[in-house]
């Protein structure tokens, strides 16, 4: 009786509708996982998926609010629920579960480098090299966490369960993410991290843009030694400088706003680092440090700017997503949650040129963003980017709210090219 009820269920909500149009990659995915098929007999590795997107789409906080909406989705249901909140709660909190989500999220990444474009194609000096940055961020703990901070004797951190979610800058998207529910360091958390054999921080020639909460001289040395791998940063004023050697800035019109170039030695590195001046259009002065001197100090300079996609992508997720809490207590009922939202957001990101059959745009935020580049240096509205950058910013830095809006609203409707063209398609030209 519960599968009957469940199954019917799926059947409504993936049943040629726009869910299943977003849902699509999924099943090639799982296709691609070998433990997928062997988990889940009432609620199988597809469905469980679906359902926490879902959750996800619709912004719902609690596990309840869901289950009543789902209840009321069946004209004829009966006064039984189609899946108990327990069975949901159980699978949310499952390793094995939690290996193949993954494994889903990993093949949904070499989906989207076939769909989505090259956000720093062009950029001199930077080649076809990865670019990934990471920043902590923070979720409030479920209803049923007790917490304990180090103050009361315990190791939880006082902010919440910290995660650390490391973002393609190249597609647009989280790729993966850690999560620590005890009170440490985010220097610490991206060691802890690093010690995973498929850590993200282990790929060859990666350009990092990280927070200069991340200022490790050691850690960042050791990656440049053994693989390569570069980082950028804003400086930090309580570092202290041993040295420092002027590096000739070269007449180049990706070098416009830089001030200076140095080559400088830290206290605590052996090796050498860099020190970029630059001034923005505004007139304000900002310090970057790197241990990367192949690029030219302007787009080191503009490489670090583009972090703020990172933050535009937090931004969705908890204000859309309803992401700003857990919906578990255990950690691995946490990691679960993180890696459905990361699904999430690669279905969305991949939906729109998916369905559309074409490379689009939204024109209403590129426009928008076009005439903050024109205006004047000092008026409210303007931007601190220089002028030569701005062809490099014609996507957008997160997905647009009204298009979150229509697969939110829109997801049971029969799925068809004529729906995404009268209703999808307006909402990424104009403003409703």
């Amino acid at each position: 009786m519960i599968l009957g009820r469940l199954k019917s269920l799926m059947q409504r909500l993936t049943d040629s509708t726009v869910f299943a149009d977003v849902l699509a990659p999924v099943e090639r995915a799982l296709s691609r996982v070998r433990t997928a098929p062997a988990i889940g007999r009432t609620l199988n590795m597809a469905d469980f998926i679906a359902l926490g997107v879902l959750r996800h789409l619709q912004g719902m906080m609690t596990l309840r609010e869901q289950v009543q909406a789902l209840w009321h989705l069946e004209a004829n249901a009966e006064a039984r629920l189609p899946l108990a909140r327990s069975t949901w709660s159980d699978a949310l909190a499952s390793g094995a579960r939690g290996a193949v989500l993954e494994g889903v999220v990993a093949a949904l990444v070499e989906d989207a480098k076939q769909i989505l474009p090259d956000r720093l194609a062009g950029i001199p000096g930077l080649g076809t090299r990865p670019v990934r940055a990471t920043d902590g961020t923070y979720l409030l703990e479920s209803a049923h966490y007790r917490r304990c901070t180090p103050r009361e004797g315990g190791q939880d951190n006082p902010k919440g369960h910290a995660a650390l979610p490391f973002f393609n800058l190249r597609l647009g998207v989280a790729e993966a993410v850690h999560i620590e529910t005890r009170s440490r360091h985010e220097v610490r958390m991206l060691r802890d991290y690093d010690q995973q054999p498929r850590a993200l921080t282990r790929e060859r020639g990666v350009l990092w843009l990280v927070d200069r909460a991340f200022i490790d001289a050691a850690f960042w040395d050791k990656k440049k030694r053994g693989l390569g791998s570069t980082m950028i940063t804003r400086m930090k004023s309580g570092l202290r400088v041993d040295s420092t050697e002027e590096i000739p800035v070269t007449d180049d019109p990706y070098n416009e706003g830089v001030v200076a170039d140095l080559r400088i030695t830290l206290s605590s590195s052996r090796d050498l680092w860099r020190l970029v001046t630059f001034r923005t259009r505004r007139g304000r002065t900002v310090e970057f440090l790197t241990n990367d001197f192949s690029l030219l100090p302007g787009v080191v300079a503009f490489l670090y700017s583009r972090r703020w996609d990172e933050e535009k992508c937090f931004d969705t997720w908890k204000n859309d997503f309803a992401q700003a809490k857990a919906w578990g207590k255990s950690l691995t009922a946490i990691e679960n949650q993180m890696r459905l939202v990361l699904i999430t957001h690669l279905l969305l990101a991949m939906a729109v040129p998916t369905l559309l059959d074409e490379t689009v745009r939204d024109e209403k935020a590129l426009r928008k963003q076009d005439q903050r580049q024109c205006a004047e240096p000092d008026a409210p509205d303007g931007t601190d980017r220089p002028d030569w950058a701005a062809c490099l910013f014609r996507h957008t830095s997160k997905i647009s709210r009204q298009v979150l809006r229509f697969f939110k609203h829109s997801f049971l409707k029969p799925a068809s090219p004529a729906l995404y063209e009268r209703h999808l398609r307006p909402m990424l030209l104009h403003y409703l």
